[in-house]
């Protein structure tokens, strides 16, 4: 048996005694409490289920990919792209789990849709008329 030893009288005692049974010391008895390594750098816990909501990010793409497709074309089509970008970007390396990601997509397409159509505007506004008209 594995016998505890008295840190102040050095007696005998038998496992889970709390108190020494020759001078009355308080015995620690209980293996000290695990404590779990810490996670590596990089590490990112696993997506927390519950409701996903959109970024403030992905909310700005999604105004200004709407502006592109109807006025503004890649004056905002740009910009709306690079924050949808960001946004996926963050939930794809796991810092934002709680972001929704087919919205950030849609935004990213919805731009991407505003700036093809402009592109196809000018195109069909120059093809149309030519440059000679001018």
């Amino acid at each position: 048996m594995n016998e505890i030893s008295c840190p102040r009288c050095g007696g005998a005692n038998p496992p889970n005694v709390p108190f020494c049974g020759n001078c009355g010391t308080p015995l620690s008895v209980q293996p000290p409490a695990y404590v779990p390594p810490p996670p590596p750098a990089g590490y990112y816990p696993a997506p927390v289920p519950g409701p996903r909501v959109i970024g403030n990010n992905t909310k700005w793409a999604l105004g200004l990919g709407l502006a592109a497709l109807f006025c503004c074309g890649p004056f905002t089509g740009v910009v709306g792209l690079f924050l949808a970008k960001k946004d996926m970007d963050e939930i794809a390396a796991g810092r934002a789990p709680q972001l929704d990601d087919g919205w950030a997509k849609g935004a990213f397409y919805l731009n991407i849709v505003g700036l093809v159509l402009f592109v196809c505007g000018i195109c069909l506004f120059w093809g149309r008329l030519g440059l000679g008209r001018f």
